[in-house]
């Protein structure tokens, strides 16, 4: 059996922490060199207050954006044990009080210890940067953040690093610092904007606000939808009835974030396994990502609405909103100025579908 060391993190936390004044830590970055100290000050970052790093205790900063508003940053440290030894690691950092005015940009969080001007490596084994993006209030990971979660909430954010590598008893300061929004990887970062090719391999549409999908993989926290590739089942699209059954399900919903829902309702009736609902069961099968489903009334109205719905075909298309009367709401594409969508369309009507997924 081998043996494992235990410690008590708060002693240890503060223990092993040194009074590191903000002077002296600014000292050292004039000292590190011209180029450094030049991007500390375009990016306006802050260094503790002059106060050393206290972890669980917050600390008072200041980010560009925040203005004359005070940001509330919180180390924790976690005990990870091993065999015959152990230490403490910085595990999570919370900023708190965080104004709208931030809404936009990415936070880039940095820690030194004190007598280095080199960032420490904080998770993923050499990651010196967590990068948090607020996205219009929603906190999300930034550029390069694999290897860190990001927990959003009302004007403020935690980051958690999955394996974290900086020791608590090296972190003397940290830094923060706000910059304009930097582009991810959409397909492996879910870091998208409208036109970026999604991890489905459709064309992202909508890119805004957080919003719930429920059954999805993002569920409660999606923030995207991708339209699915032209020809993505056939050559030309498919075409069919909304659900041509004899039982009609009940009436489905127009709203955002329905469509998920609504689709596995009218699949649920469809019986046959031909065309439209066909197509979709084998788009949801084969594709390596999964959940592609017929929108919704109002997820159709912000596909209309975007620069993507040039992707269609000129002609009509299905979305999953039945409103009884064996009548369903249908898209003609492309946007004609002048035009009011949705029609109301009897389920007979032979339409084309293209799906979309949120992640």
């Amino acid at each position: 059996m081998p043996d494992f060391y235990y410690d008590d993190p708060v002693e240890e936390s503060k223990g092993t922490r040194k009074n590191f004044k903000g002077v002296l830590a600014l000292i050292l970055l004039v000292v590190a060199g011209g180029t450094y100290l030049q991007t500390t000050l375009a990016a306006n970052i802050s260094l503790n207050s002059g106060k050393a790093v206290e972890f669980g205790q917050g600390v008072a900063m200041v980010a560009a954006c925040s203005g004359a508003n005070s940001l509330t940053v919180t180390p924790n440290s976690e005990f990870v044990n091993a065999s015959g030894s152990g230490a403490h690691y910085l595990k999570t950092i919370t900023v708190s009080g965080i104004p709208s005015g931030c809404n936009g940009n990415d936070f880039q969080i940095s820690v030194y210890d004190s007598t280095t001007s080199t960032a420490l490596p904080m998770f993923a084994s050499t990651k010196s940067v967590a990068s948090i993006w607020n996205n219009s209030g929603f906190f999300q990971g930034g550029s390069g953040f694999l290897g860190s979660t990001v927990t959003s909430s009302s004007g403020s954010f935690t980051v958690s690093f999955t394996t974290p590598v900086a020791l608590a008893s090296n972190v003397a300061k940290i830094t923060l610092q706000s910059s304009s929004h930097a582009a991810g990887n959409c397909a492996t970062e879910n870091i998208c904007s409208v036109g970026d090719t999604g991890p489905g391999g459709g064309i992202v549409f909508y890119s805004g606000a957080a919003f719930t999908e429920t059954g999805t993989v993002c569920n409660t926290r999606c923030n995207y939808l991708e339209l699915a590739p032209k020809f993505w089942y056939s050559n030309p699209e498919p075409v069919g009835q909304l659900a041509p059954v004899s039982s009609w399900p009940s009436v489905t919903s127009d709203l955002f974030g329905a469509g998920w829902s609504n689709t596995n309702t009218l699949t649920a009736y469809a019986n046959n396994t031909t065309g439209v609902y066909a197509a979709v069961r084998y788009g949801a099968a084969t594709s390596t990502v999964g959940q592609w489903f017929l929108p919704s009334t109002y997820e159709m109205d912000a596909l209309y609405n975007s620069p993507i719905m040039t992707q269609l075909t000129p002609d009509w298309y299905w979305t999953s909103s039945y409103h009884g009367g064996f009548a369903g709401a249908e898209y003609y594409f492309p946007k004609t100025s002048g035009d009011i969508m949705p029609y109301w369309g009897m389920y007979t009507g032979v339409h084309n579908v293209r799906p979309i997924r949120a992640f």
